[in-house]
């Protein structure tokens, strides 16, 4: 019986074992087929997904190859009514940067043709079209010189009493407008190869990165402000090229017909001619993009520095005043500048340890403490005390100069009086030797003018002759006295007058 028992317990599990392993079975089929739906629907989506985007981000749906060709070549050429637009779109600016309206300059740029030679530059690039890459630089070039010349006149003529933040902000390059000149210059090409156009003014995003820099650089040119002529001018080609670089790319990807050529040698040379001209244009912009990228990131990182330093203080009683962050390739810069309680050296090698944190182990800090603003206003205050002493000396040494110059003239005056008392006792002793008959003599050093030019001194001497001599005795006696008088005195222009009144006794 235990034996009978026993085999079938065993028969019992052999049946219970099939059992689990043929629901083990079917529970995996069942999990493979709920995974391979899963994995169908997940390509099925994918697949949709991609398909909507591609439709939906397709450049090609609404190409039109050659209007796009045929309409940036007809845009190319500056003359005629182009010419007198971008007259007025660039005094417009010119207006706007001077005032610093950002209204008047986005009104500026909806009607400035600027983007018409860029976009011949990089269609001309792209199709191997020489003489349309001659033809869009030539009227470039043309564009730019007449926006400068404007602009330089318009900045001659109404002088700005200080120069406004937008002249300032086109002053140099930076990412942000680079970034612009990229996008605008994305958009300008899009939209314009659409065979139904939208209403994307594709301009406008050109001219932000063409027209306030070229403003900029007649500013610099007008008022001889030569780093504003230059950083303007440095922003300016490097916006131009990257205005173009999406065009000439565009142009590759859409797969515009390429300009065909008979004499395969003159194709070759052509081919050479245009790479020769990008990498003219694409190598130093790429040098200048680098170095853009290169300060935009030390900017950010030297400003997370400054925040982290400004919460380290946060439970001090020590407060920045001042941080300035100095850009310079070889030898960048931190400046900040305390107030309060002076901070410690442990303080101080945390700031260390940031500014290795956030990578800028090149850049200088310096940093300006409490007792270093102490120290300067001690040597302010002994600088001027020094320069009021200075001054004080000087205008006594001034005085004392001017007090003796008086003192000498007066004692000039005084000789003089008593050099003419004496002369006059001399003088008319021997006047009275030599004419015994005069009545009376007077004697004087006059002062006379003839009211248009300086008064003259003039030796007078006045004479009274007797009743009893004639006038013609009295003419010749007085003819002998000035004779006499001016030989005396050694002076031409020493005079002998009489009194006209009669003088009684």
């Amino acid at each position: 019986m235990e034996e009978e028992q026993v085999s079938g317990s065993e028969e019992n599990k052999d049946v219970n074992g099939s059992q689990e392993d043929k629901e083990t079975t079917e529970n995996k089929e069942q999990a493979e087929q709920s995974s391979r739906r899963i994995q169908r629907s997940w390509r099925i989506l994918v697949n949709n997904a991609w398909s909507f985007l591609k439709s939906t981000l397709s450049l090609r749906e609404g190409l039109d190859q050659e209007g796009t060709i045929e309409g940036i070549r007809k845009d190319v050429e500056f003359r005629g009514h182009a010419a007198w637009i971008l007259v007025c779109s660039i005094l417009i600016a010119s207006i706007g940067l001077s005032v610093g309206n950002i209204p008047i300059i986005v009104g500026a740029m909806l009607i400035s043709p600027l983007m018409g030679p860029i976009l011949g530059i990089g269609l001309a690039a792209g199709t191997n079209d020489l003489d349309l890459l001659k033809k869009s630089v030539t009227n470039f070039i043309i564009a730019m010189v007449i926006s400068i010349l404007i602009s330089s006149i318009y900045f001659l003529i109404i002088p700005m009493p200080e120069i406004s933040f937008e002249l300032r902000d086109r002053k140099q390059a930076t990412l942000l407008a680079i970034a612009v000149a990229l996008f605008g210059g994305a958009a300008g090409i899009i939209a314009g190869s659409r065979r139904y156009k939208s209403n994307v003014v594709p301009g406008v995003a050109i001219a932000t990165a063409l027209m306030p820099p070229l403003c900029t650089v007649g500013f610099g040119l007008a008022t001889a402000s030569w780093d504003y002529f230059f950083g303007a001018l440095y922003l300016f080609f490097i916006n131009s090229v990257f205005i173009a670089l999406p065009t000439y790319f565009y142009i590759r990807y859409m797969n515009f017909p390429v300009k065909e050529f008979i004499d395969p040698i003159r194709e070759r040379k052509i081919k050479r001619r245009i790479s020769v001209f990008l990498m003219i244009t694409v190598i130093p912009s790429a040098f200048i993009f680098y170095n853009v990228l290169r300060q935009s990131f030390f900017t950010s990182d030297a400003n997370l520095f400054l925040v982290a330093v400004e919460q380290s203080l946060e439970q001090r009683n020590t407060t920045i005043i001042d941080q300035k962050v100095i850009y310079d390739p070889d030898k960048p810069m931190i400046k900040i500048a305390l107030m309060g309680d002076p901070i410690s050296t442990d303080l101080r090698n945390q700031w260390e340890e940031l500014r290795v944190e956030y990578g800028l182990q090149n850049c200088e800090l310096d940093i300006r403490e409490p007792r270093d603003f102490t120290q300067a206003i001690e040597a302010l205050r002994e600088e001027n005390m020094v320069r009021s002493t200075q001054q004080m000396e000087e205008f006594y040494r001034t005085q004392i100069k001017q007090r003796e110059e008086e003192i000498q003239g007066l004692e000039r005056e005084l000789n003089l009086m008593r050099r003419g008392e004496g002369e006059f006792q001399s003088i008319s002793a021997e006047v009275k030797m030599l004419f015994p008959g005069l009545k009376r003599a007077a004697f004087a050093n006059l002062q006379e003018t003839n009211f248009s030019a300086q008064p003259d001194t003039i030796p007078t001497l006045m004479v009274l002759w007797p009743d009893n001599l004639d006038e013609e005795e009295v003419n010749e006696s007085e003819e002998q006295l000035n004779r006499w008088l001016r030989a005396r005195l050694k002076d031409p222009d020493a005079r002998v007058v009489h009194y006209s009144l009669p003088v009684t006794d």
